[in-house]
């Protein structure tokens, strides 16, 4: 509380004063002129008492009409005084509590704006982590791709450093990220310095000397096609306030949006697909071509990278077509590569994809499909083909495949070209076993 003779209000703040309350005499001009000072925009919501020291009951309608936001006159009752102030103290907290909520939505309203203008899931990604970082001051924000049970992630999103994308960052060292990930519920922690999830890390800290300038944590959880594809990082520096509930819940209303965005995304990338794969036809086979294959596989590479997924490519070639074309003809060889090419088309599960490859190859791009689900599916295409009837050949002549899996991600594939040169290296193994035939992008043929 302070006490004062006369007002200067432009020697002091808002934040100094909850409350005006002005003594005077009577409700006349110099109780018209203390009010004019605190008419301007910064103090108009500070509640103005007015007290008077006339009796005079018509001073208090006069003292309102000066702009006074109440009053009272001689004799002063100081419970009913108390009172009275307390009221407006509380009006005032819930009317500063409804404008910061009208400010948080319009800004939210703002951010999800421009992020849904964002034509690629980077772009949502990285306006989410850059207007959130601005719009509460943090010492740092940012998006990382991982999966629960995983040692590494993959930073794609920083908002204080806009240039830092996919850096891959060891999961042991960030706990709360990892606590965030095996329970799947947001992790927020107001001092790390004390935390117990903290301990072993703060013991590394001090072996190795480093002061490390984090205050306050919050990891937020990132559900995406049904499972935890990443977290959403926020941090505050040592000598910064601490997260406030206000803060989290906003960062988490906006990462929930940004989810629905994402996903919407995705199902326009679908319907795209579909589309362009109606015209994306291999004439013979009627599976797709070279170029959808790649449109394909960049897809798959993009969204693997972005949810912390795997999927698998495999080339399948048929070993015998240069056989049949020299003992039967050409015609006979297109035969069985558009039987085949149905084939495959019929057993793959929807969200896979078939294309032609070579003259005697296809390849498979199967979504969400480890090493050990695409030899089952390499196995499964060849029992099919072993009991299929093929014309103008004989049962004991059928064709058979030799294959090569590649499965994202892989140490050494870091663009998309190397996974085209790492499956055909791998298919290259397994036409050069004599039993199995299928090979596979790792150190040592399968």
């Amino acid at each position: 509380m302070t006490e004062a003779e006369g007002l200067s209000p432009s020697q002091a703040t808002p934040s100094l004063a909850d409350l005006v309350v002005i003594a005077a005499p009577r409700a006349d001009e110099a109780l018209g002129a203390d009010l004019a000072q605190l008419d301007s925009p910064q103090w108009r919501a500070v509640p103005r008492v007015a007290v008077l020291a006339t009796t005079d009951r018509d001073g208090l309608t006069r003292a309102l009409e000066l702009g006074a936001d109440d009053a009272v006159a001689s004799p002063v009752n100081l419970v009913e005084l108390n009172a009275r102030l307390r009221a407006r103290l509380r009006s005032r907290a819930d009317t500063n509590l409804v404008r910061e909520a009208m400010r948080s939505r319009e800004l939210m309203f703002d951010i999800l704006q421009e992020a849904a203008a964002a034509l690629r899931s980077d772009e949502i990604v990285e306006t989410l982590v850059r207007r959130v970082g601005l719009a509460l001051e943090l010492a740092h924000c940012s998006f990382i791709l991982a999966a629960p049970g995983e040692r590494f992630g993959r930073v794609v999103a920083v908002a204080e450093s806009p240039a830092t994308r996919d850096l891959r960052v060891d999961l042991h060292r960030y706990p709360e990220i990892l606590e965030a990930l095996r329970s799947g519920k947001p992790v927020v922690i107001s001092e790390i310095n004390t935390h117990p999830l903290f301990a072993e890390i703060r013991t590394l800290w001090a072996e190795h000397g480093l002061q490390v300038d984090i205050g306050s944590v919050a990891v937020i959880p990132i559900p995406l096609q049904g499972r935890t594809a990443g977290v959403f990082l926020l941090r505050t520096g040592r000598k910064d306030p601490r997260l406030t509930p206000e803060q989290i819940e906003f960062a988490e209303t906006l990462a929930q949006a940004a989810v629905r965005l994402l996903e919407n995304e995705d199902r326009r990338a679908a319907i795209v697909r579909r589309q362009v794969g109606a015209i994306s036809t291999d004439m013979l086979t009627g599976c797709g071509t070279l170029d959808a294959l790649d449109r394909r596989i960049r897809e798959e590479f993009q969204r693997a990278r972005r949810y912390a997924l795997s999927f698998s490519v495999v080339l399948l070639d048929v070993d015998q077509l240069r056989s049949f074309n020299e003992r039967f003809g050409m015609a006979v060889g297109d035969k069985v590569m558009s039987e085949l090419g149905g084939l495959l088309q019929r057993q793959i599960r929807a969200p896979d994809f078939v294309s032609r490859y070579g003259g005697d190859e296809f390849a498979l791009v199967l979504p969400e499909t480890d090493l050990e689900g695409a030899r089952s599916s390499v196995q499964r295409v060849r029992q099919l083909v072993q009991a299929h009837p093929f014309p103008d050949i004989e049962p004991a002549e059928r064709p058979k495949l030799s294959a090569g899996i590649v499965t994202f991600p892989h140490p050494s594939a870091v663009e998309i070209k190397d996974l085209f040169a790492l499956v055909e290296t791998a298919l290259l193994r397994g036409k050069s076993q004599t039993d199995g035939r299928i090979g596979t992008a790792e150190s040592v043929a399968a």
